[in-house]
């Protein structure tokens, strides 16, 4: 597979959100993870051991990294994305392995939402289709 960088104005618009959600908002971690256990309470059963956030906070900076990648080297990305996935198999969340992803663009969506546009939209739900399409074959 050759390297293909995302389209320009994809990563710009990705990385724009980003960039307004920090700058407003600071780290989504809390309202993802709220997100997350509104949506299926098993989840937080999950990270009953994670008495010091390390694990969950550690799972947000990947998500966040996997974006931040997919903007500059999308084959790089799609690597990372198989390796997490991966390494959430023992944990039986194959089939909602990217509900976290999705919570992390509602999240970065709210919180964007004086400058999020349809092409915003538009740009990250590509980026999750890419992530949800990485997988071994």
């Amino acid at each position: 597979m050759n390297q293909i960088p995302a389209k320009e104005p994809m990563a710009t618009l990705i990385m724009q959100s980003l960039e307004y959600f920090a700058e407003n908002h600071g780290d989504p971690f809390a309202p993802a993870f709220e997100a997350l256990y509104a949506r299926d309470q098993t989840y937080e059963g999950l990270f009953l051991l994670d008495k010091d956030e390390g694990l969950r906070r550690n799972m947000m900076r990947t998500t966040l990294e996997i974006i931040t990648t997919y903007l500059s080297d999308r084959e790089a990305a799609a690597n990372r994305v198989i390796g997490a996935r991966m390494n959430h198999v023992p944990y039986g969340v194959e089939a909602d392995f990217d509900v976290f992803f999705e919570i992390t663009r509602d999240i970065i969506a709210a919180g964007c939402a004086e400058i999020w546009t349809p092409a915003h939209l538009e740009a990250w739900t590509q980026m999750l289709a890419d992530f949800e399409a990485a997988r071994l074959l």
